[in-house]
């Protein structure tokens, strides 16, 4: 439900039931009760939702705030972050999804269905989730699914605004790539490669003698590829254990540390993960070199168009802000 104008929040004289949807949470839209002459001592209910944020003619409320500051205190603890919640800073962050969002509907920028549709179905492959499953994990969150829809319609909605707004006007030229790619050389170096071979055992009874009895071959001059065809369980046993060329730096930590001094036609030392026992075996060695413009042009550009376009967003935000009455209370 969209949100009421300050006008009839300030006309009505009970708390009101209507719910909205706003910074991707499910939150009670509660109106402060007006009163005239000499009000009465505050209930908990009054402080707890008032007013903090006017944008335009609609309106934050602390409740709202404080759920806000509670998603993302528990977004950054997943993520181990210590950092200090800034309340003023997720405050300004919610006025200005406020201004965008006025701006789509004054704007009339359309979303389908269709494109509704597929950005959850989208959201829903890329967590690995059937149907079922995505309902239920909305509802764990307190979501129905047409609050979802809604919730995805007004961020499609603020995504093609942005593009429309912002990013026809950024544009970058061969000069700027050329004139970054000079400055910042030392970032542009491929990384040093191994052709490696493998050979892995699921954790079993058995795998422990299996390993032993593998290595016992290798130290008696046994080809690691035949053995691979005999004995790894890995998808590329039938070529092998072949795993072509890797970068050492898309290997996990344990096993780049394991191969990155391995000498070629050498076999590594036994490594145990969650999956099982692992053998490596390096084939061939390529040293990390210096690359050129031609093989990083659009990495540079892509670099370069975040920029101005995060300068551009902002500046076009200003603009927003400045032609919409926002008071803050907090």
């Amino acid at each position: 439900m969209a949100p009421a104008t300050l006008e009839k929040k300030q006309n009505q004289s009970q708390l009101s039931g209507a719910m909205m949807e706003r910074n991707k949470m499910k939150i009670p839209f509660i109106t402060l009760m007006l009163v005239l002459g000499i009000a009465a001592p505050a209930t908990r209910a009054e402080v707890v939702n008032k007013i903090v944020a006017v944008v335009g003619d609609q309106i934050i409320t602390l409740n709202e705030l404080n759920q806000a500051c509670a998603s993302q205190e528990s977004n950054l603890g997943e993520t181990g972050s210590t950092a200090k919640l800034d309340r003023k800073e997720v405050l300004e962050r919610m006025i200005e999804k406020l201004l965008v969002d006025q701006e789509v509907k004054r704007q009339g920028v359309a979303v389908t269905n269709q494109e509704i549709e597929q950005a959850i179905d989208k959201k829903r492959q890329q967590l690995g989730l059937s149907q079922a499953e995505f309902y239920r994990a909305l509802r764990e969150q307190g979501m129905s699914i047409d609050d979802y829809r809604e919730q995805v319609r007004q961020s499609l909605g603020m995504a093609k605004l942005v593009s429309n707004e912002v990013k026809s006007s950024t544009e970058i030229t061969d000069p700027e790539i050329q004139a970054y790619y000079e400055k910042h050389k030392d970032e542009f170096y491929s990384s040093e490669r191994v052709h490696l071979y493998h050979i892995v055992l699921r954790d079993s009874p058995e795998a422990e003698n299996t390993m032993k009895i593998i290595r016992q071959k290798l130290a008696k001059g046994a080809s690691f590829q035949e053995l691979a065809r005999l004995y790894s369980e890995g998808e590329e046993a039938k070529s092998g254990g072949d795993l072509g060329w890797v970068d050492l730096d898309q290997l996990k930590m344990p096993v780049r540390k394991l191969v990155s001094d391995l000498p070629l036609g050498k076999v590594s030392q036994v490594y145990v993960d969650e999956v099982g026992s692992h053998l490596f075996f390096v084939q061939g060695r390529e040293k990390g070199s210096q690359l050129e413009l031609d093989k990083v042009k659009e990495r540079i550009r892509e670099i370069l168009f975040e920029k101005q376009f995060q300068n551009q967003y902002a500046i076009w935000l200003e603009r927003l802000k400045a032609k919409t009455y926002i008071e803050i209370r907090l």
